[in-house]
């Protein structure tokens, strides 16, 4: 009765506390909570009520409470957000269930019932606990796996029950063995903590969901800022391919409009004109990479190609300050990423360098990017020879509030690491032998 009475006011409880939410999956599982408490508080009543309802009714509408469950984390997976499961198919679920059961204890003695409820419930709550880990999987928050683990374990012990009959132990639910009662209480026990679980992850769900919306939107402005302070240098090295192509193309026109055809000075103009197109399309192309929404998914790619295409665009501002670039890169660092995400953090963190290269005076500025391959994952690294991070803002160069100019702004830095995070890699700073900095980033192989 208690456990009927819980049931019930767990399942109006959630409704009420996250009614201002309209989620599918919070009304799926409370159905599933109200019907399990109605089938609970049916069956505590089989002494005046019919067998035809206290029994086989009861335990029809636990299974349908258990898909209810089932659609909830459906629900979660976010394949099927809107997913309302048909009343008809579960209403034919519900009659063919209570037909078989009822043809069974006709058939057979109760003993064969017992097991046929059992398989059942061991089908439904495995399949909750697999749906479990998928949701896990998606949202990486321990406690849903947990809250798997606890459907494995009902299916477990539903399966024990099915051994008791077997072994002519516990032919019913209700026998008084004391193994028969400990599973029962277990099973108590184990829906107690479900039922706590559940609204403590989804809670924990709709901040990720924030989090990821807020990154998303800085990631976005921080696109904007990156590429716009290299603006003046990016419609400079632009400016130079277009204007040697208006040049050649009226070069051409003119030869053309005299009558003096040299074909082999137009051939050399066609080619310069192609290859200034080119040089133009190459920097378009790399600044559309990174602003491209699009492809959000991780995709294998070669870091060298990111590295490459960020470095067509900070390629003028480098020349302009006088900082030269040494790469190292490994041909086989094949990392499974978002790569316009990526291409931001390679993007934010040689600003940084340049900024921090442009107030050094010396003759020999120079960045060297490296890539490599470390057992199960790639490796890239930034050094630059400037004077590197002060001592006190190497504990908290990835924190929000960090302002030193070199740290970011105290958003690049805390940026690069949520989307690298995100990407399920790490990032870490390090000192170099010469005082300057190192950004080393670890990613997953493809």
């Amino acid at each position: 009765m208690f456990y009927g009475i819980l049931s019930i006011a767990y399942s109006v409880t959630l409704l009420f506390y996250f009614k201002k939410q309209k989620n599918r999956a919070i009304e799926n599982c409370a159905i599933g909570a109200f019907l399990l408490g109605s089938a609970a508080i049916i069956t505590i009543f089989r002494t005046d009520i019919p067998t035809i309802i206290s029994y086989v009714g009861a335990n029809a509408l636990a299974f349908i409470a258990y898909r209810y469950f089932n659609y909830s984390l459906i629900n979660l997976l976010g394949e099927q957000p809107n997913l309302k499961p048909s009343v008809f198919r579960n209403l034919t679920v519900f009659v063919l269930y209570c037909f078989a059961l009822y043809a069974i204890g006709q058939l057979f003695n109760p003993g064969y019932q017992t097991i046929f409820v059992c398989l059942a419930i061991v089908y439904i709550t495995s399949e909750s606990g697999y749906l479990s880990l998928k949701v896990f999987n998606k949202n990486k928050i321990d406690l849903i796996k947990v809250y798997g683990i606890l459907f494995f374990i009902t299916a477990f012990l539903w399966g024990a029950r099915i051994l008791l009959v077997l072994m002519d132990i516990a032919t019913v639910a209700f026998d008084t063995n004391i193994i028969n009662t400990v599973i029962f209480i277990s099973l108590f026990l184990l829906a107690i903590f479900r039922y706590m679980i559940f609204p403590i992850f989804l809670l924990k769900i709709a901040e990720n969901e924030k989090e990821k919306l807020l990154i998303d939107s800085l990631v976005w402005a921080n696109k904007t800022a990156a590429t716009g302070a290299l603006s003046a240098s990016i419609a400079h090295e632009l400016n130079q391919p277009l204007g040697a192509v208006q040049i050649n193309s009226e070069f051409m026109k003119l030869q053309l409009a005299t009558g003096r055809v040299d074909e082999a000075l137009l051939k050399d103009l066609a080619g310069k004109i192609v290859a200034d197109n080119l040089r133009a399309g190459s920097i378009i192309q790399s600044l559309r990479s990174i602003f491209n929404d699009e492809n959000t998914d991780a995709t294998p790619i070669n870091l060298g190609d990111i590295v490459q295409s960020v470095l067509q665009i900070t390629a003028p501002e480098l020349s302009r300050r006088n900082i030269s670039v040494k790469l190292h890169l490994d041909s086989k660092t094949i990392a499974h990423v978002n790569a316009p995400e990526i291409q931001q953090v390679l993007l934010n963190i040689l600003n940084n360098a340049i900024q921090a290269l442009s107030n050094v005076e010396r003759p020999d500025k120079e960045i060297t990017i490296e890539t490599a391959l470390q057992q199960d994952a790639v490796i890239l690294s930034v050094i630059d020879n400037g004077p590197g991070i002060s001592k006190d803002q190497k504990a908290k160069i990835f924190e929000l509030s960090s302002s030193e100019k070199r740290s970011g702004m105290g958003l690049g830095l805390w940026l690069c690491k949520q989307i690298v995070t995100r990407n399920n890699g790490t990032i870490a700073y390090q000192d170099t032998p010469e005082g300057g900095a190192k950004f080393v980033i670890q990613l997953p192989l493809s």
